[in-house]
């Protein structure tokens, strides 16, 4: 499918043989069986195997010429979802690799629809021109990179934009059990980047479901041991939206201090809001995404 000059070239128990004492051209045959099932993977798979390593749970909208093209398990799921056709790119490991692609000039249309069947996206482009592959030898790949990550939370295009309504990035911190209260209480920061917008909160349990409907973000980002809590499982099993575990190492209100500073410009806080350690470790986590995202 896609318009290319590249070519298609070049996230075992092991047990006792039982052609050992079979004539050597049986051997022959089962070794040759399996060399094949051992083929390396082309220079342009390759490359898209490893990308696809370093970006689990996204799906890779890898560039091939001008075509976006998905391979393997990310191909198969948006054809069904996606409505886009189904076909293969050569073999790996002895088996047809399945491919499905979309024009870049019509990318934003597919990346919109991928993001509402609650898909993530990471986006590969070229970063060097085919040619100057070229230089490097007739089976050299041309250089791919990701230049973005796409999560319903992180839009920013108008296009991908549903119009008049936010699309709140919202990051959510259970606060430190305090003995002199009965409930638990939660800090919520909230980030629209298309706008701007951004909002800090403090609720408790019991008005934690409120204030998310609220809100109504895109996107929930919460420490991963957050979900042991039968009650925020509970709360976050009804909410219609994206839902991003993290690091519990992301949510640090030092961070949070220092990252809002610098997102501010300023070197002191008071003019802003007088913001407590759980507001700040939520901050801290929104920000941390925000920078591995954008």
């Amino acid at each position: 499918m896609a318009n290319t000059s590249e070519q298609n070239a070049a996230p075992l128990k092991v047990t006792a043989n039982p052609l050992a004492n079979k004539p050597q051209t049986k051997n022959k045959t089962a070794s040759n069986k399996a060399e094949k099932n051992e083929e390396k993977a082309s220079p342009v798979i390759a490359q898209y195997l490893e990308l696809k390593a370093i970006n689990p749970g996204y799906l890779l909208f890898y560039q091939l010429g001008d075509f976006y093209e998905l391979f393997f398990e990310d191909a198969i799921e948006v054809s069904e979802k996606l409505g886009l056709t189904l076909t293969k790119r050569g073999t790996y490991q002895g088996k047809d690799i399945p491919m499905a692609g979309v024009p870049l000039k019509v990318a934003d249309e597919y990346l919109q629809k991928a993001i509402k069947a609650g898909f993530r996206v990471a986006v590969v482009e070229q970063t060097e021109d085919p040619a100057e592959a070229k230089k490097r030898g007739s089976k050299a790949v041309v250089r791919r990179d990701v230049t973005r990550l796409v999560t319903p939370g992180t839009l920013t295009e108008d296009t991908l934009l549903e119009a008049g309504a936010n699309n709140y990035l919202t990051s959510l911190f259970q606060n430190p059990a305090d003995h002199e209260q009965n409930e638990k209480f939660y800090s919520l920061a909230s980030l629209d980047i298309s706008t701007g917008e951004f909002l800090v909160s403090e609720v408790s349990g019991r008005d934690l479901s409120g204030e998310l409907t609220k809100l109504a973000p895109s996107e929930i980002l919460h420490a991963d041991s957050l979900k042991a809590e039968p009650h925020i499982r509970s709360l976050l099993s009804n909410q219609d939206c994206a839902q991003t575990p993290l690091p519990g190492a992301y949510f640090n209100s030092l961070s949070g201090e220092a990252g809002l500073k610098q997102a501010l410009g300023v070197s002191e806080l008071e003019g802003f809001g007088n913001y407590n350690r759980g507001e700040l470790a939520a901050i801290a986590a929104l920000l941390k995404y925000i920078e591995l995202t954008q």
